[in-house]
């Protein structure tokens, strides 16, 4: 009888407890959590989980260009958006940016960017609003056709404000031999 009992009782204590751990990690996802701080000379502003909505914004801007459909590029910029490149070059408007994609779509057939990773954070300021940025690990290959095309992996990092593209800081490095030959 005892060992009738343990069978029994043994699957539901399982199934109970696996439901109580997944309930819970649900409740933790909509807390906001530190996960790091931005600093400047006087202050360190804590980083918390952001908007996974943020996330969408930046999915979209990144297949507007692998569409080549800059027009939807544009449409996700604010008209003022400010980018730095890792040329040094600095875009003050979404219509610069607008006219150079073109000449790079236009040098290059072969073009696109594939998200590795992204993650939507808020940087809590003091003084200033709350500022939502999305960072996203991504894959870049471009030229004139596949065979001939670059990779090199990006860190871009852009700050969404009303469902728009505001400010962003891309980082680039170029690939190992390594990342090279398992990319292809």
């Amino acid at each position: 009888m005892k060992n009738l009992i343990i069978l029994f009782f043994l699957p539901v204590l399982i199934i109970t407890s696996c439901v109580n751990i997944e309930s819970s990690n649900q409740s933790t996802e909509s807390k906001p959590i530190v996960i790091g701080y931005e600093s400047d000379k006087n202050n360190k502003y804590k980083i918390v989980n952001g908007d996974i909505n943020s996330v969408e914004i930046v999915k979209a801007y990144f297949d507007a260009y692998n569409k080549k459909d800059l027009q939807a590029v544009y449409n996700l910029e604010h008209e003022d958006v400010l980018l730095f490149a890792p040329n040094g070059m600095t875009i003050e408007s979404s219509k610069q940016h607008l006219e150079g994609g073109e000449k790079f779509l236009a040098a290059n057939q072969y073009a696109k960017w594939d998200i590795i990773w992204s993650i939507s954070t808020h940087v809590n300021f003091e003084n200033k609003p709350t500022e939502n940025w999305v960072t996203s690990g991504i894959l870049v290959s471009y030229g004139k056709d596949k065979a001939s095309k670059t990779s090199v992996s990006r860190v871009v990092d852009l700050m969404i404000k009303d469902g728009k593209v505001k400010k962003g800081y891309i980082h680039q490095r170029q690939l190992s031999e390594t990342e090279k030959s398992s990319n292809e």
